[in-house]
């Protein structure tokens, strides 16, 4: 939610440990910027306590304390369930297979790794 607001992560460093280092400070001492409503910031710090026990969602009223959370007043959850929500952008699309819309990226022409043969991922 923060970096869909922002269009950055709230945890990042010129280098991985030093991003590791601002992740364990925790939320709390992420400075929102301005931009982002005290609503929104009040969410994303509620939904993102250290404690799982702590966090919005799994409390005793479970997902009903988000939606019911001031940053979503007034959006429509029972239109969201049924699917009858607007979307606010509607892309131009050509085709079903039209990825247009999308950034192009090179090709991946990476070989998967070799299986072990150990059988670790049987489950899958």
């Amino acid at each position: 939610m923060y970096e869909l607001l922002t269009g950055s992560p709230p945890f990042s460093g010129p280098d991985p440990m030093k991003t590791y280092n601002i992740i364990l400070r925790g939320i709390d001492m992420i400075e929102f910027p301005k931009k982002i409503a005290k609503n929104a910031a009040n969410l994303i710090k509620k939904l993102c306590r250290d404690n799982p026990s702590e966090r919005l969602g799994n409390l005793k009223n479970g997902v009903k304390d988000i939606q019911k959370h001031k940053w979503f007043e007034g959006f429509n959850w029972e239109g969201l369930r049924k699917g009858t929500l607007t979307p606010p952008i509607i892309p131009s699309v050509a085709s079903p297979t039209d990825t247009s819309n999308f950034d192009s990226f090179p090709e991946d022409n990476d070989e998967p790794p070799p299986d072990d043969n150990s059988g670790w991922d049987i489950d899958f």
